[in-house]
């Protein structure tokens, strides 16, 4: 008799065989998961495209975390081109960037709140608003999931939305514009992440433009967002942070610079909110002379290994984390397999790392040597329209 296991990579590989005949999206199969489908899976992934048709912006996708395998893409949530997501900590709301159009002339930049299916994950929209400025491409939420974090790279500005314990957004904002001189080839402010540091109590934003980190105080239930002191903690000029990633022991913060393609590591104190610039590393080889720009960073769950992209070089850089002093050491690069790797994530488990590849319109999988932080190519990429953000749901509700 055949098993569930031989049943389930059997329907796996004619979807794929499916979809690679008869559609240039995966978006064949698009029944919902079954109940039995769902207990199979430890993992879902969503992953935010920038697409060219109505509801079609956002898929989903079970995730296999024993093998590193992914089901078929859904697509869910009837949104167009989101550019950023971020998940609610008790898993049952996902939030997502887009723009609002308020009249045939004008569209402002909002953020959707989007109800997780404990049974299919497909979502459904339960509320939206303006996030407070144009342009908006990064989101985060605090630990308690009291308060949404806003990054906007168009009018340089930085928002923090009050949410209900239901999900949906309050009344309480906060919005915080970037000033300053640019000096590096953006030529204004361009604040591009917003991350809660650790704590609870502080957060960063990077500036790609004005190549600061901006450190704020934070009152996450009444949505508070005011200046530290110091307000700011300065990086190489010409660097262009844009990412930021903390690691797991709360020591330390590496910022990735798209424009300078390296990483800063630095020290944070989660007593006074400080942050203190420790070392800058390349992501790129030594030997490497094309146009190249960093995107993403992420630590590894074990805090030993930190990953960046390189769109361009189109490579995922590793890096080693000293244990004592949290300074990185270069690891190499591995091509990602695709072109311009906007963005990654790592699976729960700390096996597998997915990692979209914008410009190739693909996703492709790579595991992860637990001993040595080195990855590998996975399986078959996954073709889906101009990914631009994955971010991984840790479990779908179980049934017996």
């Amino acid at each position: 008799m055949e098993t569930d296991l031989q049943h389930c990579n059997k329907s796996m590989l004619l979807c794929l065989l499916l979809t690679s005949v008869v559609c240039s999206e995966v978006v064949c199969c698009c029944e919902p998961l079954s109940a039995a489908d769902s207990a199979r899976k430890d993992a879902v992934l969503y992953v935010a495209t920038y697409s060219s048709q109505d509801g079609e912006g956002i898929f989903v996708a079970t995730f296999d975390s024993t093998h590193g395998t992914l089901g078929r893409l859904r697509p869910t949530g009837g949104l167009k081109s989101p550019a950023a997501l971020t998940i609610h900590p008790q898993g049952n709301v996902v939030y997502a960037t887009t723009l609002i159009q308020e009249s045939p002339e004008k569209a402002v930049g909002g953020v959707v709140a989007l109800a997780v299916d404990p049974q299919t994950a497909e979502l459904r929209e339960i509320d939206r608003r303006r996030s407070g400025g144009t342009g908006p491409c990064y989101l985060s939420i605090d630990t308690d999931g009291v308060c949404l974090l806003v990054a906007h790279c168009g009018t340089a500005s930085v928002a923090c939305l009050q949410l209900q314990p239901d999900g949906r957004f309050g009344k309480a904002s906060t919005l915080v514009p970037h000033v300053g001189e640019s000096r590096n080839s953006e030529g204004k402010p361009q604040a591009h992440s917003i991350i809660v540091a650790p704590g609870n109590r502080s957060a960063i934003a990077a500036d790609l433009g004005l190549d600061r980190l901006f450190l704020y105080r934070l009152e996450a239930r009444s949505a508070q967002l005011t200046p530290h002191d110091p307000p700011f903690a300065a990086l190489t000029p010409g660097s262009g942070p844009r990412h930021l990633a903390v690691h797991p022991s709360s020591r330390w913060i590496y910022s990735v610079n798209e424009l300078g393609n390296t990483i800063s590591a630095g020290s944070f104190n989660t007593e006074t909110g400080v942050y203190e610039f420790l070392q800058e590393i390349s992501t790129l080889p030594a030997d490497f002379r094309g146009e190249s720009y960093a995107a993403e960073i992420q630590v590894h769950p074990s805090g030993r290994y930190v990953y960046a992209s390189n769109r361009g070089h189109d490579s995922l850089a590793a890096f080693a984390v000293n244990a004592e002093t949290g300074r990185l050491e270069s690891l190499g690069q591995t091509p990602s397999t695709g072109k311009f790797p906007r963005h990654f994530a790592i699976d729960p488990t700390g096996r597998f790392l997915v990692v979209a590849n914008q410009k190739s319109d693909q996703l492709a999988v790579f595991q992860i040597d637990e001993l040595t932080g080195r990855l590998t190519p996975q399986g078959t990429p996954i073709d889906v329209r101009q990914p631009v953000c994955v971010k991984f749901l840790v479990k779908l509700s179980k049934t017996d």
